[in-house]
């Protein structure tokens, strides 16, 4: 009976590991497009899944809006700030200027940080639990339907951003672009137009994960910070010039935090990561040398 016990207990601990990645994925691909069209790095990406969440609790707990309407304005306001990102500050970068894109995006997470702590407040709120209290037990692991939602929707957000990429005329102009931007252009491509756009979808992304992430955790101006690191980790690992790599990682790096946290306690979490982050360092420089050297090109 403790053996069945103990395996049923590591099961929980690698199914809650794969939910955590699979936020991690959702996180990381708003991050992969953005970076694989415009070769900028959004360091304010949390923050803006931030806006759409505490924006979206601010509007039915303070406004008194309908739930659905607040949500609805919250990640509309994510794909406007995203979008604005682009357009007011990752356009206006010289060429040349490595590096930059970060320091602008780091000072924007500031900035939608002080924002919303100016118009909401810096406290934590309990946000909408989405079905993290409703429970079942599937071969002696405990789901819930906000577990299933997760998972739900980040196979289909996934598969849904893969074949647009691949498969239609949209993503070749993707790709185009972010070979060449010069070529594609002369081609007839309106590459400003596709980068805005991709940005917005991203900040569709942002707001998604954003609403799932606060749906279990307390919500405040911070609380997709360490989100945000761990996907960029899974992302300088896996090659955040590749598709599925990256993904993977991101959600394998859920199930190795879980399993750390299992083991040793929380407070080993974090740095189990770094520790890994590390690791990789040793083991693959070349990788990260090369994606340092794509964002200089």
């Amino acid at each position: 009976m403790q053996g069945a016990s103990n395996g049923n207990d590591l099961l929980q601990v690698i199914f809650s590991g794969l939910v955590t990645g699979c936020l991690y994925a959702v996180v990381l691909l708003g991050v992969l497009i953005v970076f694989q069209v415009s070769k900028s790095m959004n360091f304010a990406y949390g923050q803006v899944g931030m806006v759409a969440t505490l924006g979206g609790w601010f509007g039915y707990s303070v406004l008194g809006l309908p739930v659905w309407l607040a949500l609805l304005i919250g990640v509309v306001l994510a794909v406007l700030v995203n979008s604005v990102i682009d357009f007011a500050a990752i356009r206006r970068i010289p060429e040349g200027r490595p590096g930059l894109d970060l320091v602008v995006t780091l000072g924007i997470f500031l900035l939608l940080t002080a924002v919303m702590q100016q118009i909401v407040d810096a406290n934590s709120h309990t946000f909408l639990s989405l079905g993290a209290d409703t429970h079942r037990q599937v071969g002696g692991v405990v789901v819930s339907v906000n577990d299933g939602l997760v998972i739900g929707l980040t196979v289909a957000v996934v598969c849904v951003a893969r074949l647009l990429l691949t498969r239609t005329t949209l993503g070749t102009s993707l790709r185009a672009s972010a070979e060449d931007a010069t070529i594609a252009e002369s081609a007839g491509v309106n590459v400003r137009r596709l980068r805005t756009g991709t940005w917005a979808v991203a900040g569709l992304l942002a707001a998604v994960a954003g609403i799932l992430v606060a749906s279990r955790l307390a919500v405040d101006a911070f609380y997709m910070t360490p989100v945000l690191i761990k996907a960029f980790i899974a992302g300088m690992i896996g090659g955040l010039d590749r598709f599925w790599p990256p993904l993977i990682v991101a959600v394998l790096l859920g199930v190795y935090e879980s399993c750390v946290v299992f083991l040793f306690g929380a407070n080993a979490g974090t740095p189990a990561v770094f520790l890994l982050i590390i690791i990789a360092l040793a083991l693959m420089p070349k990788r990260f040398v090369n994606e340092r050297n794509e964002v200089r090109a």
